[in-house]
């Protein structure tokens, strides 16, 4: 039985089998489909193969190429750097041949470029020096700049000569100015002057030194008041400015400013003198029109009255004129001749000598000295006259001597108490006490009969230090350092007293006395009078 279900069993069909059958019949599409695409997978990868190893053997041709090319690109590459050394090689030499060359070539360019410079300043000379110009002052700033010391000491004899050329010529007019000023001196016009320097309260030296300063007139302008319309002009040195309508222009500007911004609203508040450096605008306003005047130096005394008049001569002959310009010159009258004509007289009465004294004069002054010295005569007759009589008038006293002192201090007269008579024990005195309205002039002798005298202490006059109080000179700015370049802390007027509190070398620290209180600041030295210390 066991042996018939074992072959019963081996006979039956196998399960595995079974399924795989089953599986076989559901999946035999998809089985063709995988068979299909392994072996279109297959073929695939025997193209790529086979295009692998084409690329790669064409690879492997170009890189063998490139590898000949990098080769060949080397040996040109040491070729070039050869080259190039060789160049370098040459331009080096070509360096310093042409350095050699230069050197060689400077002393004759050197002539050859004076001789061209020189020759180009000579027939060019505002093309050269509107070409160098900007290039010279640039690199003498540069200079100044980094090399001081060096610029100083170069420029030093070049601005010492101009210097002492300046001064020489200053001092040459001055000295002119005074030997004019000598030769009146003696006259009546220098009387004259003298007698009016002593009822202004300064000094006829002072006023002779301010006169002898040189001064020139150099540019006049009318201009008139409202439109700044030149009227008319006048320079001296006879060249025509072909800007003087602007100038006259930024004038009136300047002015209308002026009153606009620090004036009170007053017609007669306006600007009258405007200083740049040396030079000086002194204008003069009329009711139409002004003057303006460019001088340089310390104008006369009279000048500013001169001005008055010749603007007030304008206006009375020429108002309507000078009212109703409206920029026609054909309108106006002749006005450049008055302008010539008030220059040559400024300039004639300042450069004007000393005129001789007339026979008149003279007679006249020898008059006044002859009754000058027989009125001193006469007075010193009469007072010896006086003197002699007064014993004859008075009586003879018997005893002139009995006070050894003049201390007679019971007399009416205080005078003899004074420090003269104390100190000078004469006879003298004791003539002075008898004219007296008393009975007997004796009496006031006998009332003090002192034989010792009497000692006054307060007869001795003590020395006391007079203060001096030291004044400016002249208009000055103050500052905060002992320094021109510190900033200005005021300005301080002409004659106004200071106190000293410092000095550091022309430096002086002052104080001064203003309407807002007491300023200080310093000052240089020399704008300082101390003049009323050697006269005390």
């Amino acid at each position: 039985m066991d042996a018939a279900t074992s072959g019963d069993a081996a006979n039956a069909p196998d399960p595995h089998e079974h399924l795989e059958s089953i599986r076989t019949i559901l999946f035999a599409q998809e089985q063709a489909r995988i068979d299909a695409l392994e072996a279109q997978t297959a073929a695939l990868l025997a193209a790529l193969k086979s295009q692998d190893v084409s690329q790669q053997e064409t690879l492997t041709a170009l890189a063998q190429k490139l590898q000949g090319e990098i080769e060949a690109l080397e040996v040109a590459a040491r070729a070039h750097g050869e080259q190039a050394g060789q160049l370098q090689a040459q331009i080096n030499q070509l360096r310093a041949d042409f350095q050699a060359e230069t050197e060689a070539l400077i002393p004759t360019l050197t002539e050859q470029m004076s001789g061209i410079i020189s020759a180009t300043i000579h027939e060019a000379r505002d093309e050269m020096a509107e070409a160098l110009g900007p290039v010279m002052g640039e690199a003498i700033r540069v200079q100044i700049r980094e090399s001081r010391e060096e610029m100083v000491d170069a420029l030093y004899p070049v601005i010492l000569s101009a210097v002492q050329r300046s001064l020489a010529e200053f001092v040459q007019e001055f000295q002119r100015n005074i030997d004019a000023r000598l030769k009146s001196t003696f006259g009546l016009q220098g009387l004259f002057r003298r007698i009016n320097a002593w009822l202004r309260g300064i000094s006829p030296a002072d006023l002779a030194l301010r006169d002898a300063l040189p001064f020139s007139l150099e540019q006049l302008f009318l201009i008139q008041h409202q439109s700044g319309l030149l009227l008319a002009y006048h320079n001296e040195a006879g060249e025509e400015i072909s800007d003087s309508d602007l100038i006259s222009g930024m004038l009136t500007a300047i002015r209308d400013f002026t009153q606009d911004s620090f004036g009170n609203g007053e017609e007669a508040d306006s600007l009258n003198e405007i200083q740049y450096s040396e030079d000086r605008i002194i204008i003069q306003s009329g009711q139409f029109a002004y003057l303006a005047v460019v001088t340089s130096g310390v104008e006369p005394e009279w000048f500013r009255a001169r001005l008055r008049t010749f603007v007030a001569e304008l206006h009375i002959h020429y108002a309507a004129a000078l009212r109703d310009y409206d920029g026609d010159p054909a309108t106006l009258p002749d006005l450049a001749a008055s302008l010539k004509q008030l220059a040559a007289q400024i300039t004639r009465a300042e450069e004007q000598p000393a005129q001789p004294m007339s026979r008149g004069q003279k007679l006249a002054l020898l008059g006044g000295g002859t009754l000058l010295l027989l009125l001193l005569a006469f007075s010193c007759f009469y007072l010896q006259f006086t003197v002699a009589l007064l014993p004859v008038a008075f009586g003879e006293t018997s005893t002139p001597t009995v006070t050894s002192t003049p201390t007679v201090t019971s007399s009416p007269t205080p005078t003899v108490t004074l420090p003269p008579a104390t100190a000078t024990p004469t006879l003298a005195p004791t003539a002075t006490h008898t004219p007296q309205p008393t009975a007997t002039p004796m009496a006031t002798f006998t009332a003090t009969p002192t034989e010792i005298p009497t000692e006054t202490p307060t007869a001795v006059p003590t020395a006391t230090a007079t203060p001096f109080i030291p004044v400016t000179t002249r208009p000055v700015f103050a500052h905060s350092q002992p320094s021109r370049d510190a900033s200005i802390t005021g300005a301080i007027p002409a004659h106004t007293r200071l106190t000293i509190l410092d000095r550091v070398n022309v430096w002086v620290e002052v104080t001064w006395e203003t309407p807002i209180g007491l300023r200080q600041g310093w000052i240089p030295v020399y704008w300082i009078d101390f003049g009323n210390l050697s006269e005390n």
